[in-house]
């Protein structure tokens, strides 16, 4: 599982970036709001380690 699953998680987790970057400050704070820190681990660098 562990690098099938890096590369699956890494291709999703480059367009939740996209997604984010489009968001103005007003829905990311909805998004906050609703979701606590989430959003924070869009910071984190994904590596094979990591899994």
């Amino acid at each position: 599982m562990g690098l099938y699953a890096h590369q699956c998680n890494s291709k999703q987790f480059s367009r939740i970036e996209e997604i984010w970057d489009q968001w103005n400050n007003e829905v990311r704070q909805l998004f906050y709001t609703n979701y606590g820190d989430l959003p924070y681990l869009l910071d984190v660098k994904i590596d094979k380690n990591l899994f």
